[in-house]
């Protein structure tokens, strides 16, 4: 929001992301309650019974179900992304520091808090109430470097923001870091809800530590939205070559079939230096907080799909074991049938697919099952309970009808921006004054000018003339030609010529044209 200096308009342009958040976050706590109850009743035995967290990821805590949705900005260092968090929240959060040499050394977790307040990593790692517990096996090297900043904020209501450091490009710097810094990347991203990844447009280049960041986040590809920040500080023709520059260097890195989605603009508060593209910007920064003030139903959803995916994945290592288990022999031979076994996945998989009708994608990894499997004992692994695997296959119904029932959030849309859901754009916002009829006084002169009949019309032939000037395609026109024609004699009077030229105004100024003409556009002599 560069596009506005005024700190009030500033503020209204992020009405939704304060106004309609306790709604969304209402929606968001009930249906994590619900799917939190299902995973204790229903999921959790199971995975008790089959080592899940051995193979997979740790037991689910409270805090995983009840934690805001949290968004991750993560780029090389002076990208902006403090200051895209300052700009958001409109205030500094506790500890902040923000300059062009790398300021943020630390992992910030920025969540709501009564006061402000700044909580060290290794007190945060224990408190229970936190999604942050399982952070505690990367070592004291990392708590050091990571920290809670609480404060008041109504955009805190309904998601936390994670800041991280911004990468560097030396080798020396990379190994200094004292931890694995691309491991909590990757923790972060399989945990948050979206991921931003920002861009300078003078800054383009994506060293080898940015490039191995960007591989931690494989496998959310779903989450990841680019940022090409700072863009005022270069005119239209440079911003196209940034533009392509920064795809093909994105190409190279991300590979997904699918193009990355990038936003555009300048996230800060200070005025534009190269307005040349200004409304471009204000409609990418609406797409961009639009799916922000999303957050809380779309998190909804996400925890949903990954209790799911989480279930699914439980039930075939519960097959898998079961298998396993019932393949060793009864007295000789089960180390050579467990090492004949573990060689073979790939074939046991495929059996088990076929026999419990199964999609081989819901496997997991053979290299990473078999390092696993590799030191467990076959013969102690559980039986199948068909009442816990029975739980099992209700998850899907059960969280399905969790979310049945969540209310899309409000917009608040202002002549700066517009919240774009159900069909609204910025174009959309003030489409009421238009479908209005024209002051017939202003198109007297004109009309005159282009010699009307005696009947007081022009011809079609005459108004075609005065109607291409607009450059509108011929579709276009044949619509508006179709609308103004009230009478349907192929002719205009000067109602209907005021009325041709207000639905050209109204279609050059990004508006859409209606279906057929309500009742307050009808020219006075034909209206009932």
């Amino acid at each position: 929001a560069a596009l506005y200096p005024c700190v009030p308009q500033l503020r209204n342009m992020f009405k939704w992301l304060t106004a309609d958040r306790d709604k969304g976050t209402r929606v968001f706590s009930s249906v994590a309650d619900g799917l939190q109850s299902l995973y204790k009743e229903k999921l959790l035995p199971l995975e008790k019974d089959f080592s899940f967290a051995h193979f997979f990821s740790p037991e689910l805590t409270d805090a995983d179900f009840s934690a805001r949705p949290m968004v991750m900005l993560t780029g090389q260092y002076s990208t902006g992304k403090s200051t895209f968090i300052r700009h958001l929240l409109g205030r500094d959060y506790p500890g902040l520091r923000i300059g062009p040499e790398p300021t943020t050394d630390k992992f910030v977790a920025v969540c709501h808090g009564d006061m402000d307040q700044v909580i060290p990593g290794n007190a945060l790692v224990v408190d229970k109430s936190m999604p942050f517990t399982q952070l505690s096996h990367f070592g004291n090297n990392f708590l050091t470097r990571f920290e809670c900043a609480k404060l008041n904020s109504p955009v805190l209501n309904g998601m936390s923001l994670i800041d991280t450091p911004g990468v560097l490009s030396g080798e020396k710097q990379r190994i200094k870091r004292g931890y694995e810094f691309e491991e909590v990347v990757h923790w972060f991203a399989d945990r948050v809800d979206m991921i931003l990844v920002l861009f300078d447009v003078s800054k383009l280049d994506i060293s080898d530590e940015f490039r191995r960041v960007l591989l931690a986040l494989k496998g959310n590809d779903q989450k990841i939205h680019i940022i090409l920040n700072k863009a005022d500080r270069v005119t239209t023709p440079q911003l196209m070559r940034v533009y392509g520059a920064l795809m093909w260097s994105l190409g190279k890195v991300i590979d997904t079939p699918e193009v990355s989605r990038v936003y555009i603009g300048s996230f800060w508060d200070e005025p534009l230096q190269n307005d040349e593209q200004r409304k471009l910007f204000e409609s990418e920064e609406n797409d961009l907080y639009t799916a922000l003030a999303q957050m809380p139903r779309s998190a909804a959803t996400r925890k949903l799909n990954d209790l799911i995916k989480r279930a699914r994945l439980a039930r075939v290592l519960a097959f898998l074991l079961n298998h396993l288990r019932n393949k060793m022999p009864s007295f000789m031979g089960k180390s050579k049938e467990q090492k004949r076994l573990i060689d073979n996945l790939p074939s046991v998989y495929a059996e088990i697919a076929k026999e419990r009708n199964l999609s081989m994608g819901d496997f997991p990894d053979p290299s990473l099952m078999k390092e696993k499997l590799e030191k467990m004992d076959f013969t102690k692994f559980p039986k199948l309970e068909k009442k816990k695997m029975d739980a099992l296959e209700m998850i899907e119904e059960a969280a399905a009808a969790e979310v049945a029932s969540m209310a899309q959030l409000g917009a608040g849309p202002s002549p700066f921006a517009v919240m774009k859901v159900d069909g609204a754009s910025e174009s959309t916002f003030g489409q009421d004054q238009w479908l209005q009829f024209p002051n017939v006084d202003q198109y007297v002169k004109e009309f005159e000018t282009i010699g009307p009949t005696a009947a007081g019309k022009i011809t079609g032939a005459q108004a075609k003339n005065i109607l291409e000037q607009s450059k509108l395609p011929s579709k276009v026109l044949h619509a508006i030609w179709n609308l103004a024609d009230v009478d349907k004699d192929g002719a205009l009077t000067l109602s209907e010529f005021a009325l041709a030229q207000h639905l050209i105004k109204m279609k050059l100024a990004g508006q859409d044209l209606p279906a057929s003409l309500p009742p307050q556009m009808l020219p006075p002599e034909n209206r009932a």
